[in-house]
């Protein structure tokens, strides 16, 4: 019938949820239509991965059905070890010979074969230098298996993905949103998988991943499900504390460039206590981006809860990015 043709899902997953939202209208004049989450069983997914397809979709169908989603086109964000995040420099070319010429030499900046992999990437400035002009690249490439699994699962709920994204590049497009001059580090967290991504200048120049849930820091393996809430908080931001550091450290040595502005965005329930602990250990000027507040006075008639935008960030993000201008 095309009534919902130009509603667009955002939807995220880690091992404890699903959360959602869904959009229409045009990124100029976005409307909120639905929203939602829902607890996942435990090991139905594990470390952002899909472990059991078929509890996976029964969960999927029940967030739809419970939140009043209509539309079934779907705009992923994956987090998880199997996304590769590289910057490479290539001698500039013409356009129309760009994509060819990455695909050619971009082995040489991924850890795995390119066979395995689904390679997109993203032109994000130029250079001259004695040796000849050259392009700046983010190369993101992502396993082929992790995204046909992901397909699979979505497939059989009768889920349409229209795209599927890397959740840390949709937090580091919610959070330029904020930034007066484009230069910060953002860490951005889910309940499985941290992200640290540094931007110079409304540029990504640094992005690295790390697992949460597995090895607390200056501990032997403690599995972080045994901890209390609390003792878990201090975990998340113990390990993002250490990555930063070194993260900020390395750019510094390499750059001489100092990063002042820290950025957190991650799982709602943990987000606020992060946020004041890096605030304590890092001395940097830290922060909870919002930058779609706007989207609480546009929601469409018939729901009597309260949405908060600030729930959604990263689900936001991918639906903005699937509505037409």
């Amino acid at each position: 019938m095309g009534i919902f043709k130009n509603n667009v899902i955002g939807l995220v997953i880690d091992s404890k949820e699903i959360r959602a939202v869904e959009l229409k209208g045009s990124r100029k004049k976005p409307d909120v239509a639905a929203w939602g989450k829902v607890k996942l069983p435990e090991g139905v997914v594990k470390e952002g991965k899909i472990i059991d397809s078929k509890l996976f979709g029964t969960s999927l169908d029940r967030l739809f059905t419970e939140n009043g989603f209509k539309s079934r086109d779907v705009y992923l964000g994956v987090n998880n070890q199997d996304i590769i995040v590289r910057f490479a420099s290539f001698p500039k070319v013409p356009e129309d010979k760009i994509r060819s010429m990455i695909y050619f030499q971009a082995q040489e900046y991924m850890p795995v074969s390119i066979e395995e992999l689904e390679l997109d990437y993203v032109v994000v400035s130029e250079k001259k230098t004695e040796e000849g002009e050259f392009i700046n690249v983010v190369l993101v490439g992502a396993r082929k298996k992790m995204l046909n699994d992901f397909i699979e699962a979505f497939s059989a709920t009768q889920t349409n993905i229209k795209d599927i994204d890397a959740t840390m590049l949709a937090l580091g497009r919610a959070a330029l949103i904020e930034s007066n001059d484009g230069t910060f580090i953002l860490t951005g967290f889910n309940n499985d998988i941290g992200n640290i991504l540094i931007f110079s200048k409304g540029i990504l120049v640094m992005a690295r991943s790390v697992i949460l849930t597995q090895i607390s820091a200056g501990a032997d393996s403690a599995d972080i499900k045994n901890k209390s809430p609390e003792e878990e908080d201090d975990v998340f931001a113990e390990i993002l504390f250490n990555e930063i550091k070194s993260s900020v450290g390395y750019y510094k040595m390499q750059t001489g460039e100092v990063i002042e502005k820290l950025y957190v965005l991650g799982c709602v329930t943990k987000q606020d206590y992060v946020a004041l602990k890096l605030r304590e250990t890092t001395g940097m000027s830290v922060s909870i981006p919002t930058p779609y507040t706007f989207l609480e006075n546009r929601i469409s008639k018939g729901r009597h809860i309260s949405f908060k935008a600030s729930d959604y960030v990263a689900c936001i993000s991918l639906a903005m990015k699937g509505l037409g201008e």
